[in-house]
């Protein structure tokens, strides 16, 4: 065989094989991993980089559990890149789709950690990531730095709100060399407690802590304090922590790393830059809890969840003045220094409230709304006794976890007058009408209506027996359906038009301009639509853009992807074409030139 022949057929098997072998390796992922060195308990980026999977729907990555430490999730970021090549009149489109999945890695012990490859999967495809290995370095210990955990002394109980003072301690020697500093503080990452936090001020000292959810900023202050004798920078901040559930919970104590500048330059500002930095590291007290149950023993049937000090219980009524069974709307103002989102109003019949023999009350305790003066709640009650005379005092409990025992308040009795119900019927009203006015005509009462005022107070409403009366024909009087219907017909027309000309009067000029040039525009994009491919992109596109021009607004990624395709189609088609555009761009082109028209009125 010619030696040029065999060197063609190895080419073509060489290029079959390629295309071939093209969809094996269309997807691939890699691991992007933040570079060392890694040191202990300083938080490393982790990223998995995954190509060529569709758009939709969004691959799946399984992280692998590393044997020690944590590995977390922080989002995903997504990015399409879309191009079109045209060679002698041919276009080809390439879209291009990257997915990029970002972790945070953490450990606070040294040594070698392996952690096996993350599988990213979307449908039936699976890809793997090759494993990942790290070097963990212990940080230098420092007692230039130090951070304190402050929590009161137990036991604590559930729904108690505990101030918790975290503070960073630096010294004034370090403070000229610091870079950049790192706090951590895993009590405050707990799902087992509930935070509150203070708004922040404006210039106010503030204190960065790192969680797994991004960056933590509170509010702090500052000052200076003296040990051992060298001064040190000393920033604190509180938070309001209250305990969700019952039990020992144990936390990693809080750390902190810093990076200290050890050598420096001068940027053109004269501005001071570290060109090299040395990590140090400090740690405070483990943190170790005992969170305990309310005690049932001595609960008063008052109480309904309040925990804290120095509650108040006030209470309103819409009415004094009621019959027997009338509705009364109680409302009640709960206030007190403690966590009001758990505080409840207990049942109305229960000791110490209303006496279910005097009083009819909800079935449910009514829910709460919780605004800057307190706890406010609604309640309807009913009176079942003439005899009451007021609202009682009613009795509202809290738990004090300070003094470790139940506290009781009572609002202010709300004076009644009950009356006892009646019942009055047709009868007693005749009666009524007869001793307090004269006998009423038959053409008073068969109009009375028509007399005065419209009100029907006073109007007599007793049957009328009179046959006259009753058989008497209203289209007799010229009053019938047709000339009323007619009448109410043409006023209700007059009050169109009016309306109709004072809205057509008060459009602005320069608006009806640019609904005639849109709607003008629009005719341009249907004829365009009907012309040959080439001259058919080329004079839509015009006329959308024509259209933009008028509502700016309008526009979107789905307008400039149809204008690409337009100008791309215009410039790859050489000569006349005898097609027309296809029936999906059409229609795409007219759903746009209408959004724009319907924008622009």
């Amino acid at each position: 065989m010619p030696r040029r022949r065999r060197f063609r057929l190895c080419a073509a098997t060489g290029a079959v094989a390629l295309v071939c072998a093209l969809p094996a390796f269309a997807q691939q992922v890699q691991v992007q991993l933040e570079r060392g060195p890694h040191y202990v308990g300083d938080g490393i980026d982790i990223n998995i980089v995954a190509e060529g999977f569709a758009k939709e729907p969004q691959p799946e990555v399984r992280a692998p559990q590393p044997t020690q430490g944590s590995l977390t999730f922080h989002g995903v970021s997504p990015q399409v890149s879309s191009s079109i090549t045209i060679v002698n009149g041919r276009m080809t489109r390439e879209q291009r789709v990257t997915f990029a999945y970002h972790y945070r890695y953490l450990s606070m012990q040294p040594g070698r950690v392996d952690i096996p490859g993350f599988q990213v999967i979307q449908g039936s495809l699976a890809r793997a990531t090759s494993p990942v290995q790290l070097q963990l370095r212990e940080i230098p210990r420092s007692n230039e730095i130090a951070v304190h955990l402050e929590l009161p002394e137990g036991p604590l109980f559930v729904g108690q709100r505990i101030q918790v003072s975290v503070e960073l301690m630096i010294s004034r020697r370090l403070q000229s060399d610091l870079v950049s500093y790192a706090l951590r503080v895993p009590l405050f990452e707990s799902s087992r407690y509930r935070f509150y936090d203070e708004p922040r001020g404006s210039g106010a000292t503030e204190l960065q802590i790192q969680t797994d959810d991004g960056t933590l900023i509170l509010p702090g202050t500052s000052r200076e304090v003296e040990r051992d004798g060298r001064k040190f920078l000393v920033v604190s901040a509180k938070r309001t922590m209250v305990p969700l559930e019952a039990g020992r919970a144990d936390a990693a104590p809080p750390s902190v790393v810093v990076d200290r500048g050890t050598r420096f330059r001068r940027d053109m500002f004269r501005t001071r830059q570290a060109t090299a930095v040395q990590k140090l590291m400090a740690s405070g007290r483990p943190v170790s809890l005992e969170i305990a149950e309310l005690p049932s023993q001595g609960r008063p049937a008052s109480f309904a969840g309040a925990l804290g000090r120095g509650f108040s219980l006030e209470v309103t009524a819409d009415r004094s003045v009621v019959q027997v069974g009338e509705p009364i709307l109680l409302s009640f103002h709960v206030a007190g220094d403690g966590d009001l989102t758990s505080a409840a109003l207990p049942r109305l019949d229960a000791a110490g409230l209303l006496d279910p023999a005097l009083f009819r009350v909800p079935d449910e305790p009514p829910p709460g709304r919780i605004d800057e003066d307190g706890k406010h709640f609604e309640a309807t009650v009913r009176v079942l006794d003439a005899g009451v005379r007021e609202i009682p005092a009613l009795e509202y409990s809290w738990f004090d976890a300070d003094s470790r025992r139940f506290e009781t308040t009572r609002s202010r009795p709300i004076a009644l007058s009950v009356g006892a119900a009646e019942v009055i019927g047709a009868g007693a009203v005749e009666r009524r009408e007869q001793a307090t006015a004269p006998p009423a005509t038959s053409r008073e009462r068969a109009e009375p209506a028509l007399i005065g005022s419209l009100s029907l107070t006073g109007a007599d409403l007793a049957l009328e027996r009179g046959t006259t009366i009753l058989l008497r024909d209203d289209r007799a009087t010229g009053r019938g359906p047709v000339v009323l219907g007619s009448l109410y017909a043409l006023g209700i027309g007059f009050v169109g038009l009016a309306v109709f000309d004072r809205r057509r009067r008060d459009i602005d000029p320069r608006v009806v301009e640019r609904r005639r040039e849109l709607s003008e525009a629009r005719r341009k994009v249907e004829a365009a639509l009907k012309r040959p491919e080439r001259d058919a992109a080329e004079m839509l596109a015009r006329a959308l853009r024509a259209m933009l021009a008028k509502v700016p607004d309008a526009g979107g990624a789905e307008l400039d992807e149809l204008l690409g395709e337009c100008d791309a189609r215009s410039y790859a088609l050489v000569g006349e074409s005898s097609g027309v555009l296809p029936d999906e761009l059409q229609k795409q082109a007219r759903k746009l030139a209408s959004a724009i028209e319907e924008a622009g009125q």
